[in-house]
């Protein structure tokens, strides 16, 4: 497709232009091209004609709000939020899709990055997480971790969208019921400027293959903000990595213990590595009665050395992704499977690539749809070694 030159017009913060949105990018937003110019546009659907209020304007491309919908999408809803609105909540980017089109969208998503990133073509479905929900209206009451933000007169909320200025809320259509997020609402919290939810150590508990698990996690601490994200990647781990008794096993920014807790429980010898002061302390309180794991603090691309020999990886990184050493030392471990859970599929992507290279090549990748009426996806891919 021959590129559109740009045409010299100016344009101005405030300004509507009539745009035909054509894709979806990664992060959320839709993509148009006008004049020869970039549009990253927030509450548009792909195929849709819209007016469109320019936010932001930049030197190699614009963003802007859909205020208008001249052709409107099949797949378009009313959203539930009061809040998601050009100039609202930037907490949510897909509450006007219907959530087949959502996961269809995500798909898209990570097929272009891989594409894009590391040259691989890619197709994967993205899995719905039943469950939860309530009645006809799936997708909403989900999360059970959250930050609020405070503004100066001690109200909580979110963020604008593209914005660091705070908007107070009443309610939240994504946040669990049982944490009483209404009440937390009605505190003044003069002072401060922002307030993690839940606000002090919780146990978790998780079912996986009939057995349950319980889990120390401090305020501080990382879990899953899914109701049952833990479960369904735990299960997806166990079904990739096949822990076998007496195996060694290495977990990766490791957290609380989650899947540290489920290689150690079906027979295997797991070293744990996680850089979280806290992580730590509640994981080795999670995994007291394993003594075939053991944990090791700081950073994992320095750790890593010390590991010897591993049969079998997770790693759980952040959005960032996996250090290049890393992963070099993953390899050089030559494990006979890796599992790995990502968060972005663009570092994925890259990582993914970064693996060929070093002689794993992708041996099965799903997506799970954990964050429902956002543009987040989680996806758990297995590498396997490639015999030369």
């Amino acid at each position: 497709m021959a590129e559109v030159a740009r045409s010299s017009r100016r344009f101005r913060v405030g300004e509507r232009v009539e745009l035909k949105v054509s894709a979806i990018a990664h992060g959320g937003e839709s993509i148009a091209r006008f004049d020869g110019w970039v549009f990253f546009v927030r509450y548009a659907i792909p195929g849709e004609q819209i007016i469109a209020e320019i936010t932001e304007v930049g030197k190699s491309f614009h963003r802007a709000d859909a205020v208008e919908i001249i052709t409107p999408s099949p797949d378009r809803i009313t959203a539930r939020c009061q809040y998601f609105h050009p100039g609202g909540c930037g907490g949510c980017d897909f509450q006007h899709i219907t959530l087949n089109r959502q996961r269809e969208l995500k798909s898209e998503v990570i097929t272009e990055q891989f594409k894009r990133l590391a040259k691989i073509d890619l197709t994967i479905p993205v899995i719905p997480v039943t469950d939860v929900g309530h009645g006809d209206n799936p997708g909403f009451h989900y999360r059970t971790r959250l930050s609020l933000h405070i503004n100066k007169d001690g109200r909580a909320g979110f963020h604008k969208a593209r914005s660091h200025e705070v908007l107070p809320i009443n309610e939240c259509v994504v946040v669990a019921e049982s944490l009483h997020l209404k009440d937390v609402l009605a505190k003044s919290y003069l002072g401060v400027s922002q307030v993690q939810i839940p606000d002090q150590m919780r146990t978790e508990q998780i079912v996986i293959r009939g057995k349950s698990y319980l889990f120390q996690v401090s305020r501080e601490s990382f879990w899953q903000g899914h109701i049952k994200a833990a479960e369904v990647l735990g299960e997806a781990a166990l079904e990739i990595l096949q822990p076998e008794r007496g195996e060694r096993a290495l977990d990766l920014y490791g957290g609380v213990g989650l899947f540290g807790k489920l290689l150690a429980d079906h027979g295997a010898q797991v070293e744990i590595i996680e850089s979280s002061e806290s992580a730590v302390r509640d994981g080795i309180a999670n995994l007291k009665e394993f003594p075939n794991a053991r944990y090791h603090h700081g950073d994992v691309a320095k750790k890593i050395g010390e590991i010897k020999s591993a049969d079998i990886v997770l790693l759980d990184p952040p959005r960032s992704g996996a250090e290049f050493e890393v992963l070099r030392k993953i390899a050089a471990l030559a494990p006979r499977a890796i599992c790995y859970i990502s968060c972005d599929p663009a570092s994925l992507a890259r990582d993914s690539a970064r693996l060929a290279e070093l002689g794993y090549e992708i041996a099965s990748a799903s997506a799970y749809d954990l964050f429902p009426q956002t543009a987040h996806i989680e996806c758990v891919f297995s590498f396997r070694r490639v015999i030369s």
